[in-house]
């Protein structure tokens, strides 16, 4: 079964792809170029840690942010799984890191970190703008509720 059959609103944040203990999420674009994650069925052991982690299943919420930033299509272009991977590995070096992403890809990475932050982490927040999104996926983001 695919993650978007049972995540509602999924947004592609990614983060299940990070978990998966057996490799078999990948992010891919749909024909809309939105991007969703795609499960190979012959490797999923049903662990289920795609939904222990997916900050929509989960409920996860971000802190309220005094300032966005313009909407860059650069970041949402990136390997997010990779990204999350690297600012884990820094911040368990004790390293500052500064995290540039979207609320959703936000809510990612703090739904990897256990729903908690760390006083190293530096999140500077990038938002569709919700009058007129980039992505029709914005149009309902759930993290807009807090700001």
């Amino acid at each position: 079964m695919q993650i978007r059959d049972t995540i509602k609103n999924c947004n592609g944040c990614g983060a299940c792809a990070v978990v998966c203990k057996e490799a078999c999420i990948k992010i891919e674009k749909d024909e809309t170029g939105n991007k969703y994650p795609v499960v190979n069925e012959n490797g999923c052991k049903k662990c289920n840690n795609c939904k222990l982690y997916c900050p929509l299943f989960n409920d996860t919420e971000i802190p309220i942010f005094e300032e966005c930033f313009d909407y860059k299509e650069e970041y949402y272009n990136r390997d997010m799984a990779n990204v999350y991977r690297t600012t884990l590995r820094k911040l368990k070096d004790h390293q500052v890191v500064e995290f540039v992403g979207t609320l959703c890809q936000i809510a990612g990475l703090k739904s990897l970190l256990g729903d908690k932050l760390s006083h190293n982490l530096r999140l500077y927040p990038l938002m569709c703008d919700k009058d007129n999104p980039k992505r029709p996926e914005c149009v309902d983001c759930v993290f807009y509720k807090d700001l």
